[in-house]
């Protein structure tokens, strides 16, 4: 059915004018925000109160209280023929969370959805960065139904604004009132955008006010008021139904409103949101499953070494989600150099936050994500925060902690020369050995933490020969092993012990940190041996 309908032009309001008119206005009822503008906070004794609204914003600056439908973390839609004048290009958007919190973003340039062969009275508006999970702001889902006749018979939350006096910004605040879906039907309209004609052919739903009614939350459409959405409460759910668009004009009986019918064009949005990794959110969407496994790659993890961590995704149920997220976060100073996703995902964020998403998931489809750090922060512990959530499953949060051993790379990574051979105080003990017997590479004494000598000490007594040095108490975690070798010529040699040999272990006195006194002996014998420790690193 075609129907000519008058649009709600910016300029053909009188001064005067509600732009929402509800039967019976009062501010307690129908003010979704009281203070306004500037210390604006949600009236908690408006209608409908237990409905979340946090996803209807409102242009915030010149002209304000045009209220618009956040449709996914970065988009909103909006009215064809009034974009020019209710959400220029460059203008704020903002949205109140429950906290009584502004969230602010920038409106970009819109995308016009077409039907057929005409362009239609909705846009689509990208804003210039995603709002987060946990701002407080929850995008809409549409009001899916099976059929336009199930819409017929729907009661509508309506929001528009209203004007005192003159239309200044203190004089406008945005309202919100009732009505009744009674039609679905397509309408064309020839629309002068700025001296320039063009037709408009859009799937409408209509809702009527009745002017002998008794409803005092009724309301109708007046000039000023396209694009600000209408919505049908689900329990605590805004569910998006349409966009105001036009009212026909006003007879004595009724007065019938327009809004676009938002949910026959869910697939034209899609396409528009989906190189951005978003869809529409679906009122009642098929349930599925989701599940996550998290690999540490290196065997033993170390602190200043390479680190590889996967996170990997997979959809076990029956249906395709969407919307789909999966958010990392880390400490200051521990994130990695780079996340690496699958194909497809679009990435926002770096440093302490990253996000990846994906506008639909299929059933047993898979993803790793990969981070990568090419030196472990030298932390104890590298705390990994997870987050996944999608439109049709419950968000779920996971933090995964990395204990990182010692490295001789962390130890030596305040060094001029940090190489294992090199030897900075040239005191003719390497790195690796400064490192292993617990000495200081910029310090020549070769003074043990105890006052004794760092070299290894050889004595013979009673019969028995004995070699001790210190030795780390956790060298296995960082992988040292500490080995005698023996040789009767020093031309070769042989990590053959002599017969009889023991070792053991002793604390310090007073106890050194991290240290413990290691000591070989055997029995002493006629033969000449010669005896050196060999370090080795294997991290």
């Amino acid at each position: 059915m075609l129907r000519p309908i008058t649009l709600l032009a910016l300029t053909a309001f009188p001064p005067t004018a509600n732009a929402l008119f509800i039967r019976s206005y009062n501010a307690t009822d129908h003010k979704r925000f009281d203070p306004w503008p500037a210390a604006a906070e949600n009236n908690t004794n408006r209608i409908q109160s237990n409905v979340d609204l946090t996803g209807i914003g409102y242009r915030f600056g010149t002209y304000p209280a045009r209220q618009c439908a956040l449709i996914s973390r970065q988009h909103i839609v909006f009215a064809n023929h009034y974009y020019p004048a209710g959400l220029n290009n460059g203008n704020t958007v903002r949205f109140l969370n429950a906290s009584n919190e502004f969230v602010d973003r920038t409106a970009g340039a819109e995308i016009v959805i077409p039907d057929g062969v005409n362009d239609s009275d909705l846009v689509i508006i990208a804003l210039d960065s995603p709002i987060d999970a946990d701002s407080g702001i929850s995008p809409l889902p549409y009001l899916d139904l099976p059929n336009p006749v199930d819409y017929v018979g729907q009661n509508l939350i309506v929001t528009g604004k209203y004007n005192v006096g003159p239309p200044a910004p203190d004089g406008q605040f945005p309202l919100i009132g009732t009505g009744t879906i009674a039609e679905v039907a397509s309408m064309s309209e020839e629309v002068d955008f700025g001296g320039s004609t063009g037709m408009l052919t859009t799937r409408y739903f209509r809702f009527d006010y009745l002017t002998a009614g008794l409803g005092p939350n009724d309301c109708h459409f007046e000039f000023g008021d396209s694009g600000s959405p209408s919505i049908v409460p689900i329990g605590s759910t805004a569910a998006l139904v349409g966009v105001h668009s036009g009212t026909d004009d006003p007879i004595p009986v009724v007065i019938e409103n327009y809004d676009v019918f938002i949910p026959f064009y869910i697939a034209q949005l899609d396409a528009e949101m989906a190189a951005m990794g978003y869809r529409m959110r679906s009122s009642d969407p098929d349930p599925t499953t989701l599940s996550t496994t998290t690999t540490i790659v290196q065997p033993t993890p170390r602190k200043a070494l390479p680190l590889d961590f996967d996170y990997d995704l997979e959809n076990t149920g029956a249906n395709v989600t969407g919307n789909v997220e999966v958010e990392f976060g880390f400490q200051p100073g521990e994130a990695p150099d780079t996340i690496t996703p699958p194909g497809g995902w679009v990435t926002y964020g770096s440093g302490t936050k990253w996000t990846f998403r994906k506008a639909t998931f299929d059933p047993a489809a898979t993803a790793t994500f990969s981070a990568t750090w090419a030196a472990a922060p030298s932390v104890e512990t590298l705390t990994v925060d997870l987050v996944r959530r999608s439109d049709t499953t419950a968000d779920f949060t996971q933090s995964v902690d990395i204990d990182l051993a010692p490295s001789f790379a962390d130890w030596a990574s305040g060094l001029a020369e940090p190489g294992e051979t090199d030897d900075p105080d040239d005191d003719m003990l390497v790195n690796l050995l400064e490192y292993a017997l617990g000495g200081d590479p910029e310090d020549g004494r070769l003074i043990f933490e105890d006052g004794g000598p760092l070299q290894p000490v050889i004595e013979e007594s009673g019969g028995t020969v004995s070699i001790s040095f210190p030795e780390r108490d956790d060298a296995v975690l960082r992988g040292l092993s500490y080995t005698l070798e023996f040789s009767e010529s020093l031309a070769s040699w042989s990590e053959t012990p002599p017969a009889g040999i023991m070792t053991s272990t002793a604390a310090y006195a007073p106890a050194v940190d991290g240290f413990v006194k290691r000591t070989y002996s055997w029995p002493a014998d006629p033969l000449k041996r010669f005896v050196r420790l060999s370090v080795e690193l294997n991290e």
